[in-house]
Formats: C-alpha cells, structure tokens, sequence
C-alpha cells in the first residue's frame, strides 16, 4: 500500500482480462445479466419446442418415410405397398396364433371379432372357391381350406345352391374361419390352427329363432362394442346395429355419450345353444347424429326391408361412410374424424383408419379401374347412377378380383385402410365427381355427413296406399317393443 503524506493509499487494482472474467462468471462470480421476464421465457420456450417438433415432422416425413421432396431429388419413387403399420392407430385384422383356439364348441367365430368378416351367397356357377376369391381370400387359404374340406363333404352339391357361406380372414388375406349353412340347423364349419393346417367340422342341431329387445346406452367413451358387452351380448351385434344404420349415423364418428340405442332382433339357436344373430326387425336410435327409426316389413312382391315408421325406404343415396364398422380404441377416437384437403386441384377427404380397416362401397356401383394409380397408391374407382364417380385411394389392397364393369352392393367389402402411395398415415381419400362435357367437376365428399335437410336424398319409392296400410298394421308390435 502506497503512502501520501499521512494518508494510506490502496493500490489500484490491475483490471482482468476478459477471459478472466468470463471464467470466473462460470465459477460462481456474479451475473451481471438482466433477469428475463417470465412472460418472455415462456414464449421463448414455447417456440423453441414448437421448432424442435416441426424438425421432427420433418426428419419422419422427408428422411426416415423417405416420401418428401428431399427422396423424390434423386430418383422418383414407386408407391409403397405392403405391410409398414404401427401407426398412431395401430392395425387391424392381425392374424390371430391360432383361430380355432378363440372359438366355442359351436360359434366358429367367437373371440374372432377383431377380423374382416363377410359373408355371400353361392349362386350360380360360383363354387367355394370363386366365393372365396371373390371375398378377398389368399389363394394358398383357398386352397387349404379346400383340400381340408373335400374328405368331409362333396364340394359339387354346393354349385347354384345358393348356400349362405360366412368367413373371418385377416388383413393379408388369410382365411381364419369359415361356415357354410348346408340346411336348416346343418353347418359345416373350418378355423385355421397354430400349424396352418385346417380343422374342418359339421353339426346338426334342432333349429330355433328367439326374438330379443336390446336396450343400449352409451357410456362416457361412446363405445358401442362396450354398450353391447355391459348388456352381455355378443360383439356381432355391432355389425347388426351398424349396418341398419349406415345411411344415418356413423358410430365411429357420430356416436355420443348417452346415445341410446333400442334394437328388435333375431337370435339363432342350433339345440340349446346360441349360434348367432338374424336380421334387425327393428330399431330406434336417439343421439345427437340423427333420431331415427326403422322397422322391417316384406312387401307384397319384394323383399324384406327396413323402413321409416312413415313407410319410407332406409336406404340413401350414399351411406354415411365409406369405412365399414371395426373395434378402435377410445384413446384413438379423436383421430378419426374426416377433413377436407386439397391436392393438386383435386378435393378430396381424409378419413384417418387403422390399416387394414374395412373399406366398403358407398353404394350399388360398377367398377371403372382399380389398381396402382403412382402417388394415389393403390386406388378403386366407381360408377353410381347419375353420372356420380367416386374414387378410394392410398388402399392397402384391393378386396377380391374386381376388374372394370364388375358390379358392386352398398356396404360390400371393397378393400382395406392403408399407406400406399405417397401419404405419411394410414388412411383412406375419397374424391367425387361429375363428368360434364368430358370434364370432372369435383364435389366436397363430405356432403355424405352433412345431417338435417343436407343428407343425400332416400332412394326407392315410399310405400302407398294398401301397401302402407299393410304395413302399418304388421309393424304394431314391433312399434310398442320399441317405444
């Protein structure tokens, strides 16, 4: 210390060099930065995660899908068809280990729920095999199946029988279980083992038909396999329910809590025990997506239908949905709701679904082209009347041999949920249109979910007259059973 007259002088201290300074901030000296407002922090964070999950999207969709304009700069890829799954929604229609193991002693199809289930009729020329090929069958399942069956049964008394024949299979095609109704309470029934091979049956039991009043309420998750379980009914109630109303609710989108739901319907017994479910002869659906009723009533000369309570005719123009009823989880729900989107000029909706999900026709139609169609993936179009034409794309697969000029029925299983294509989820993008003068003038699909006065208009003509009063008169009872 330096001294100056009587006064002692500090000594001035050398000033540090910066990274002196810089270091000694680091090891605990004092902060002179300005303390960040804590609404400042928050957007700052905000942002920061925002950008962090955008160049997430974009690393899965440009790098590891490989579907983005970074893959397409060198060379332009074919579409993508086959098994990728594990999506958000997961998939559908998995193989089961073994299909005969998930069966009761008579329900060839209990504990198959989760698979592909159609059924058809052999009519004409159309043996087992072109029944099975036709539903979308593997031919090394038809051809399983079949060797297992002829030691059992002659399969040439089935030609022109119009034999009803039922099957589950799996989303690649496998046929898991099927039956054939040979005669009143006479069944021939096959399942799919843990080996592959076949286990072929029949049995015949006294036939008998109960009729059942089902009520059903939603609960929180607005499940309807759920409802059907609580009121300990079997998980194909569902596709009953379903399909009676296609043309007015979709119960995978529309269905609400405390929806109810009151239905009239067969049930098929061989001996004491249940076999399966008959027709719907009635049903009444209360929710926010519509409030309906139908009942079913044969009339003179045509076949059983069901009809409003005024006498008109179920059916619409279009159903509510291309995708058939299957089990999604409540978590998965909020998914599936269908937008509207734009590409290349073309309108077109998005129904998220499962892969493998059905995907069925939305009406009667004829096929105009199916097949890889580049970006769209794996595509289906129809023909309806009116000079409507509706096309499915980015489809796993095609159900069945469908070639153009092949005819279609509303609700047929047409083909199944997928990715094929360029898409970065599994889906479905229906796009409508009308031919004017040669050019296709598209039209938002989503007019199919529009509700009130907006729906697509009912097709067939209403009962009238002595037909009416007919039916009036044999809907009494089941009008009070569903009050």
């Amino acid at each position: 210390m330096a001294k100056k007259g009587n006064r002692k002088v500090p000594a001035k201290k050398r000033r540090a060099p910066a990274t002196s300074r810089r270091t000694k901030n680091r090891r605990g000296g004092k902060r002179t930065r300005k303390a960040m407002d804590p609404a400042e922090r928050k957007a700052r964070n905000r942002t920061v995660l925002l950008l962090g999950l955008l160049a997430a999207v974009n690393a899965y969709v440009f790098l590891w899908r490989g579907e983005g304009s970074l893959a397409d700069l060198s060379v332009q890829k074919a579409a993508v068809i086959g098994s990728r799954g594990g999506g958000p929604l997961g998939t559908y229609a998995e193989p089961p280990a073994d299909a005969c193991g998930s069966g009761s002693s008579l329900r060839i199809f209990a504990g198959l729920g989760d698979l592909l289930r159609a059924e058809t009729n052999l009519r004409g020329d159309r043996d087992l095999e072109a029944a099975l090929r036709h539903l979308g069958v593997a031919q090394t399942s038809i051809s399983g199946a079949v060797t297992a069956i002829r030691p059992v049964f002659d399969l040439a008394l089935l030609r022109d029988s119009n034999t009803p024949l039922r099957i589950a299979s799996d989303r690649f095609g496998g046929l898991q279980a099927l039956e054939l109704e040979l005669g009143e309470g006479h069944v021939l029934q096959a399942c799919r083992g843990a080996d592959d091979s076949y286990t072929v049956r029949t049995l015949q039991h006294p036939p008998s038909t109960d009729v059942a009043v089902i009520d059903l309420e939603l609960g929180r998750d607005a499940d309807l396999l759920k409802a059907i379980a609580d009121a300990g009914e079997a998980p194909e109630l569902a596709d009953r329910i379903a399909e009676a109303l296609a043309y007015d609710v979709d119960l995978l989108t529309d269905a609400r809590p405390h929806d109810a739901i009151k239905v009239v319907v067969e049930k098929r017994f061989l001996g004491r025990a249940f076999h399966r479910y008959g027709p719907v002869l009635g049903i009444r659906f209360a929710g926010e997506a519509a409030n309906v009723t139908y009942l079913r009533h044969r009339p003179a000369g045509g076949e059983a239908e069901l009809f409003t309570r005024e006498g008109e005719p179920r059916r619409r123009q279009l159903r509510r949905t291309p995708v058939g009823f299957h089990r999604v989880s409540p978590e998965a729900r909020g998914l599936l709701e269908p937008t509207l989107e734009v590409i290349t000029g073309r309108t077109g909706a998005m129904f998220r679904r499962p892969e493998g999900a059905p995907v069925v026709a939305l009406a009667d139609a004829v096929v105009r082209a199916a097949g890889e169609a580049g970006d769209a993936g794996q595509v289906l179009e129809l023909e309806l009347d009116g000079d409507l034409y509706v096309r499915y794309a980015h489809l796993a697969r095609v159900v069945g041999d469908l070639r153009p000029g092949d005819r279609v029925r509303a609700g047929e299983l047409v083909g199944l949920a997928g990715h094929s294509g360029k898409t970065a989820s599994d889906r479905v993008r229906l796009e409508m249109w009308r031919e004017e003068g040669g050019e296709a003038a598209m039209l938002d699909p989503l007019f199919i979910q529009a509700n009130g006065d907006g729906r697509p208009p009912r097709i067939g003509a209403p009962l009238e007259g002595d037909d009416l009063d007919r039916f009036r008169e044999d809907t009494i009872s089941l009008r009070r059973l569903l009050r």
